[in-house]
């Protein structure tokens, strides 16, 4: 089912012209970091809105907020991009981790230097957000495998796609490219004292069995995210990895992918094609031919091929 939910929205409005790109975003929440600030997404872009205590994690920086392209890591207060260092767009320093400001003096870098700037982050009123989505999407994991938990580096990005329901009505995914499940597990042993938790596992899930859904009698998997939740994975939480035999506390995402559908145009039987996306001005889309060839140059071809066996014929 399709949710609907009411946040906070704002729009940027008053940067210099080196960076016009991000003249008029428009900066969706996303939910909260471990210091209690928001964070947003800018709903157009890859870029984001948040809050740093000490933005290279050296123990003594300024609290700020920050416009950057690089994701914040929700489960962290400082240095949210893991650069080890202060590169963002924009910056405003504060104590008030409420929300950015709506009107005040940043610091943003005009291609030559630093420049105080009046930047705009304007309420959008009423605004409500919905996803599109449902549990039947795909779903992309994200998270910051690399420095704190390396055994599971090889997941992030990972894209799974729904499969069905389980026994117990919860969907559950597979990856596309390896043997790697997301479902849902009322009790992983088996014993009706476990907590119910969703679970990222290397063995596919029972379809027939309510609990235990590896049928390993134990609660052996990759990682789970405890919830009472049976209609969708969380989209954002906390979930306890297994990294290399100790077990992590990291901030997994998973994001849900649009549906789509793709197509593709075979303009030959003799020809292998590749569909390509329809150019910016709405023309039908490119077509490269391999291991054969059609139109005006094919026939061109035959013709030459008939002259040649005409005047073989002829000596």
């Amino acid at each position: 089912s399709t949710t609907t939910t009411t946040l906070m929205v704002l729009r940027l409005t008053g940067v210099c012209p080196f960076k016009e790109f991000l003249d008029g975003l428009t900066f969706v929440e996303e939910g909260y970091t471990a210091s209690g600030a928001r964070y947003f997404k800018a709903a157009e872009d890859e870029q984001y809105l948040y809050y740093d205590y000490d933005c290279n994690g050296g123990g003594n920086g300024k609290k700020r907020w920050i416009i950057d392209e690089n994701s914040p890591d929700p489960s962290r207060t400082e240095d949210l991009d893991q650069d080890g260092a202060c590169n963002y767009h924009a910056r405003h320093d504060s104590d008030d981790t409420y929300g950015p400001p709506t009107a005040a003096v940043w610091q943003i870098w005009c291609g030559v230097e630093w420049v105080n700037t009046i930047l705009h982050l304007d309420m959008v009123s009423n605004y409500t957000y919905d996803d599109g989505m449902d549990e039947s999407n795909s779903l992309k994991l994200r998270s910051y495998f690399k420095k704190s938990c390396q055994q599971k580096e090889y997941m992030n990005n990972l894209q799974f796609e729904y499969q069905g329901v389980t026994a117990n009505g919860s969907p559950y995914y597979k990856s596309v490219t390896s043997d790697e499940y997301i479902y849902y597990d009322p009790h992983c042993s088996g014993n009706v004292s476990g907590s119910a938790r969703w679970v990222l596992d290397s063995d596919a899930p029972s379809l027939t069995a309510l609990s235990d859904l590896d049928g390993d009698g134990n609660c052996s998997y990759h990682g789970r995210a405890k919830s009472l939740d049976t209609s969708a994975p969380p989209k954002g939480s906390m979930w306890k990895m297994d990294c290399g035999g100790v077990w992590k506390d990291m901030w997994v995402a998973l994001v849900r992918l649009p549906m789509t559908t793709t197509s593709v145009t075979a303009t030959s039987t003799t020809a292998t094609s590749t569909a390509y996306k329809a150019d910016g001005d709405g023309q039908n889309p490119k077509v490269v031919l391999r291991n054969g060839a059609t139109g005006p140059q094919h026939h061109l071809s035959l013709l030459l091929l008939g002259l040649l066996a005409l005047l073989s014929g002829r000596q």
